[in-house]
């Protein structure tokens, strides 16, 4: 893998559904091309934020066809091809490969939780499946399994792997995984209210779920961290961490309307997570203007 490819700030695009569950793909061509025109480095589909495990397989494939398509080469697009199976996992990495991604993320199997050895013939069967580099996804807070730094040297050792994306918010964690791998391989922070932390203990790329709301903000905090103006970055943190609190509630469904707010078309979460109340919009919209940033 070119350590290079993947820097800077990836969102997590988000996936627009309609009222009866189906993929909105002209809106998500549409929410590419908002966070293209911030500035956005790269992008990651049908992952947490894009829903992805809500996601027939089929539709998993035709959101990450449309979003390549739609970036042409600009930006690097790693596709989330995650699973609770190993076999749909490798069926989405072949798909991915062809269709022209950069990479594949692929979050630890949930529900059932493999043993240390289940994990590592999963990530190397699918390892094996593509030529295209393949990054271990740890999000432990909604798969229930955390991949420790001793399961990340582990996996350096199967061919293909060439990097994780860290989203449990432990720094340590994190360190201690830069400070033990590979020069070579690439480590990615997934916790948008310490992205700024991150890039100091040495991440190389953001992907952001909060980027899909104001992918500005974190180019502009990415690019004062590369110029050495910290300062400048830790203040832009704190404007992100409160977008961040302010679209808390159910999930997916905030981050969306915020989108909706700013001119995007957004859509609706896929069942069984639902939208806002209108009440909730409101209060939403109230948060947001309070922060005298784009609403």
């Amino acid at each position: 893998m070119e350590h290079e490819k993947f820097k800077g700030i990836l969102p997590a695009i988000i996936t627009p559904f309609n009222s009866e569950g189906d993929v909105e793909l002209e809106y998500l061509r549409n929410v590419a091309r908002f966070q293209l025109d911030k500035g956005v480095h790269g992008f990651f589909v049908c992952g947490s934020a894009g829903e992805g495990p809500l996601m027939s397989t089929e539709e998993r494939k035709a959101v990450a066809k449309a979003l390549i398509d739609e970036v042409a080469g600009q930006v690097p697009v790693i596709v989330h091809v995650g699973s609770t199976n190993t076999k749909e996992a490798i069926e989405l990495s072949r798909h991915a490969g062809k269709s022209g991604a950069a990479a594949v993320g692929v979050v630890s199997p949930f529900y059932f939780k493999p043993d240390p050895e289940g994990l590592m013939e999963h990530y190397r069967l699918i390892a094996e499946s593509v030529s295209i580099p393949v990054l271990a996804y740890n999000i432990p807070s909604l798969t229930g399994f955390n991949i420790t730094p001793d399961i990340v040297t582990r996996l350096w050792g199967i061919g293909n792997i060439a990097g994780v994306k860290d989203s449990s918010g432990n720094l340590i964690q994190v360190r201690e995984i830069i400070e033990n791998k590979p020069k070579d391989k690439t480590v990615i922070n997934g916790a948008d209210n310490l992205l700024f932390a991150a890039l100091m203990v040495g991440v190389d790329a953001q992907i952001s779920g909060i980027a899909n709301v104001v992918p500005e903000l974190l180019v502009e905090l990415y690019n004062a961290y590369k110029k050495g103006e910290y300062e400048k970055a830790l203040n832009l943190q704190s404007k992100i961490n409160a977008v961040k609190r302010a679209v808390e509630g159910p999930p997916i469904a905030p981050i969306k309307a915020a989108l909706e707010m700013r001119g995007v078309k957004a859509g609706l979460p896929k069942r069984p997570l639902r939208p806002l109340r209108q009440s909730e919009i409101s209060g939403l919209r109230e948060k947001l203007r309070s922060l005298n940033l784009f609403w």
